[in-house]
C-alpha cells in the first residue's frame, strides 16, 4: 500500500486510493511480482507528487477501464480444471513414493477463458477503448511504460513455447 504524506494544496480527492494499486497493474496486464508492484508504488508516488491533479485523471480512467471489464465479464467463459490424460484427471493417488512427483504435477490445473466477439462487435469496441484508456494510463504513469513493454514481449516469447508437455 502507498503511504505519502499529501500536501495542505491538495484536495481529499486528489490522493490514491488503495485499491488503485491493483487497478493500474489489472490494466496495464502485468505480473503480481514484487518488482511490478514496486515500479507501480513509484509511478503513483512520482504522479502524485509531480502532477497532483493527474491523479484525478488517472483514477477516472481506471474507473472507466473497470467499468469495461466489468461489462466484458458478461460475455467471457471460463473452464478449469485437471490437464486432460493426467493422474489427477483420473483421480488416482499415487501408489509408490516415486509417483509423489508425477502426481503432484499433474495437480496443475488448465485454465482457458473464451471470449465469444467477432471484430464488428460491440464486445471489440470495448477492448480498444479499453487499450485507448490504458496507453492514456501509461501517458500519466510513463516510468511504467518500459515495464509494460518487457512483460508484453516476455509474454509472446512464452505464447511461442509450449510450457506443459503430455
Amino acid at each position: 500500500m502507498l503511504t505519502t504524506a499529501v500536501p495542505a494544496s491538495q484536495t481529499p480527492a486528489a490522493i490514491w486510493q488503495p485499491q488503485d494499486q491493483e487497478a493500474i497493474r489489472q490494466c496495464l496486464a502485468l505480473p503480481a511480482t514484487v518488482p511490478c508492484l514496486d515500479a507501480i508504488g513509484r509511478a503513483m508516488a512520482d504522479l502524485l507528487r509531480q502532477h497532483p491533479a493527474g491523479v484525478l485523471s488517472a483514477r477516472a480512467l481506471l474507473d472507466a477501464v473497470a467499468l469495461i471489464d466489468q461489462q466484458q465479464a458478461i460475455q467471457k467463459r471460463s473452464h478449469s480444471g485437471p490437464i486432460a490424460g493426467s493422474v489427477a484427471a483420473a483421480g488416482d493417488a499415487p501408489l509408490q513414493k516415486a509417483d509423489v512427483i508425477a502426481y503432484d504435477t499433474a495437480l496443475l490445473r488448465e485454465e482457458s477463458e473464451t471470449t465469444y466477439a467477432n471484430p464488428s462487435s460491440p464486445a471489440m469496441g470495448l477492448l480498444r477503448q479499453r487499450r485507448r484508456y490504458a496507453d492514456q494510463l501509461l501517458l500519466l504513469l510513463p516510468s511504467l511504460s518500459g515495464l509494460v513493454q518487457f512483460t508484453a514481449q516476455a509474454a509472446g516469447q512464452l505464447g511461442a513455447t509450449p510450457m506443459l508437455r503430455g
